[in-house]
């Protein structure tokens, strides 16, 4: 066997170069991440894996291997089963809730990663929970357990701009959903937006505002109109109208996200509301966000105005370099949060917290 070639035995792991010729003929391991032939292999205490080069060596350990392979170690080795029928049955099942809570910590990890905007490491968790569920017949290949992992493989190469495998693994999501009549508002929701940010980052406008309608249809049934996981998709809608120039529809969605969230913050602050998940408060720019790069900002109204909705004209340059890091969706949000900080704050209650 090859030498190491790299060493992080004090984490608990070790990557060395795979020497083919140790494995019977016939047998070629392949890489975890990528399906590629593998030629590094990654040591711990517990299991052996096999990618094609280090970095995916590296992005599977942290993305999501460094948690599970105590775990997985023992499902692809499993100890011979002795005993009478009873215990057999009982370890049995045993083993299958194992396998399905060890698919769930997978999607949990890929959704922390994702949530961060750390797509990379995304990855692993989510192909990881795809594996698993499919080698250890956790659930079967047209149950509605898999589409939450197709959905986080989905998220993740969009964010890394993987448009094609984006597309597959959202075709392969949408035909267990086909499969599957009885699936949740939910379920089909999530779907129709991923559809609607890759028709968008595709260039496909028409296409994009027909699944994010029905994103917020979905939305709407399951969790009603004016909640925030539904203002995603008016956020959204927004972007493409504004890509559509577009400028005062865009604006009528964007001032709507804003009125659903000062909404949700104000009963928030007088202990009426529930605490808001992490995931769902990195999904859409938040009303205080706007507001403080209004306050913040050494930007007029009357220049910001000009920049969004004649960009022909265009501001001097010092705008332009402190617009350069914002993006056309942020500012237009902006400029709908402007009248509410300077005018109709007199009117509305006061967001602070006892």
């Amino acid at each position: 066997m090859g030498r190491r070639s790299g060493s992080r035995a004090d984490e608990g792991y070790r990557i060395e170069t795979l020497n083919r010729l140790a494995f019977p003929k016939g047998q070629n391991p392949i890489c975890e991440l990528t399906g590629l032939p593998a030629t590094i292999q990654c040591v711990t205490p517990h299991v052996t894996l096999y990618y094609a080069t280090r970095e995916h060596a590296e992005q599977a350990w942290h993305g999501i291997m460094r948690r599970i392979s105590p775990l997985v170690g023992p499902l692809r080795n499993p100890a011979p089963i002795i005993g009478s029928k009873e215990e057999r049955e009982r370890k049995a099942l045993v083993v299958e809730m194992s396998k399905k809570a060890l698919v769930d910590l997978c999607q949990q990890e890929a959704s922390k990663f994702l949530t961060q905007g750390n797509y990379e490491l995304a990855v692993p968790g989510a192909i990881q929970a795809i594996a698993l569920a499919f080698a250890q017949d956790a659930y079967g290949a047209q149950s509605l357990e898999m589409v939450p992992a197709y959905l986080l493989l989905s998220q993740a190469n969009l964010g890394l701009a993987r448009l094609q495998s984006a597309e597959e693994f959202l075709s392969l999501a949408n035909w267990v959903v086909l499969r599957n009549p009885d699936c949740s508002s939910a379920v089909r929701s999530q779907l129709h937006q991923n559809f609607g940010k890759l028709y968008r980052a595709q260039g496909k406008l028409d296409k994009a505002l027909q699944e994010l309608s029905s994103h917020v249809y979905c939305s709407s049934v399951e969790v009603g109109p004016e909640h925030i996981s539904t203002s995603a998709g008016y956020f959204l809608m927004a972007d493409v109208f504004y890509t559509q120039r577009k400028v005062n529809t865009a604006l009528a969605f964007y001032d709507k996200v804003v009125d659903i969230w000062y909404k949700l913050l104000a009963s928030m602050c007088h202990g009426s509301a529930d605490e808001v998940p992490e995931e769902q408060l990195a999904e859409v720019p938040t009303y205080p966000l706007a507001l403080a790069l209004a306050s913040d900002a050494l930007l007029s109204e009357t220049s910001l105005q000009s920049c969004i909705l004649d960009p022909s004209s265009g501001p001097d340059a010092t705008v332009t370099q402190q617009l350069a890091e914002v993006d056309a969706s942020m500012l237009l949000l902006l400029v709908r949060c402007w009248p509410l900080t300077c005018v109709h704050m007199s009117c509305r209650p006061q967001l602070t917290c006892c």
